[in-house]
């Protein structure tokens, strides 16, 4: 779902529009959909402060022959981006059609009827807001695809009174290993998402910005390259120094740079699943699973779809946590839609 708008020009070639998006940035990728033979696919994006969550898609397309009634021009420019696309993306999609309408002519069409753009809101966001939302979306995607795609229990066993019996008989079900699988998986959203949260506060955390000044570290000539070509951000290279995987080195982290106690904000009672414990011990234990999964081959055969849940419950309400901590902090709102 997103915003479809498409400007039918009155006088411009393939050529025309392909140059007029080129001049704003816009370069050429490939396309999911089915265009009409000769299109061209071009996406907008820009990283500068998070400006952008997901950009513009724009297409130059052959008019079908309905379509040339409208101008009669042969050729037109669709745009799109999605419903969780930033102001700036949006404003964006707007000038594309405001700018060609103006140096081509023409009649806009699309979702909010003939000749009007994509509504604008008050945007107060910030930098840190939109990396962190960034961030968030990211990871609640991926949880979001899991659960969805999480597999039934590969058989049903028959209803027993005896409770020790039927976990007994759970116990034979290979969907249990697939879940096993997955501990890893869902202990890398948690990693990322502190991960990136770390490199976005502490470029634009003043504390943290006036540390990196005086901040020393060896590093090879190689990363230098990459950090001027701008393949890698300096804020990279310090979160490289650690583990967003291990509660320590997390906790250290956000304390030496951001004055953050993550382990302190996680030491909450909340309910996961049946159970109500302190979240900090609960990410601690799923990380420790995570360890003996990975290095000890480690299966738990007791590790059922809905325990595998409460572990994803388990690191979107850490998430949620820390979220809520640092809008307090830096009075800022993240977007969690």
């Amino acid at each position: 779902m997103g915003r479809d708008l498409t400007l039918y020009p009155k006088s411009a070639s393939k050529r025309d529009l392909t140059k007029y998006l080129q001049s704003l940035g816009f370069k050429k990728c490939d396309h999911l959909w089915e265009w009409p033979t000769g299109t061209l696919n071009f996406h907008w994006y820009d990283p500068v402060d998070f400006r952008s969550i997901t950009g513009v898609e724009a297409d130059v397309y052959p008019a079908s022959a309905e379509e040339l009634n409208i101008t009669g021009n042969s050729w037109a420019i669709h745009v799109r981006n999605t419903y969780s696309a930033s102001w700036d993306d949006v404003n964006m999609l707007n000038e594309v059609l405001r700018q060609a309408r103006k140096k081509f002519g023409g009649t806009i069409q699309g979702d909010y009827g003939t000749n009007r753009y994509a509504p604008l809101w008050r945007d107060d966001s910030t930098p840190i807001s939109r990396g962190l939302s960034a961030a968030y979306e990211k990871v609640s995607d991926a949880i979001s695809a899991v659960r969805y795609s999480l597999p039934d229990p590969a058989f049903s066993q028959p209803k027993l009174t005896d409770p020790k019996f039927a976990e007994f008989m759970g116990q034979m079900d290979p969907a249990r290993v697939l879940y096993n699988g997955l501990v890893p998986f869902a202990v890398s959203m948690f990693e990322f998402f502190f991960a990136e949260a770390f490199e976005v506060l502490i470029a634009y955390d003043n504390d943290a910005q006036k540390k990196k000044k005086e901040y020393k570290q060896k590093v090879d000539f190689s990363v230098l390259v990459e950090i001027t070509e701008k393949q890698r951000s300096v804020e990279s290279v310090i979160a490289s120094n650690y583990t967003f995987q291990n509660l320590n080195q997390l906790n250290k982290a956000y304390k030496d740079w951001l004055d953050i106690d993550v382990r302190k904000i996680l030491f909450k009672k909340k309910r996961v699943g049946k159970s109500i414990s302190f979240l900090e011990n609960k990410i601690a234990d799923i990380i420790k699973y995570r360890h003996g999964v990975v290095h000890g081959f480690e299966i738990d055969q007791n590790l059922d779809k809905e325990k595998y849940q409460d572990i994803l419950t388990a690191i979107e309400k850490a998430i949620d946590e820390f979220l809520i901590h640092v809008e307090k902090k830096y009075k800022i709102k993240v977007n969690r839609n």
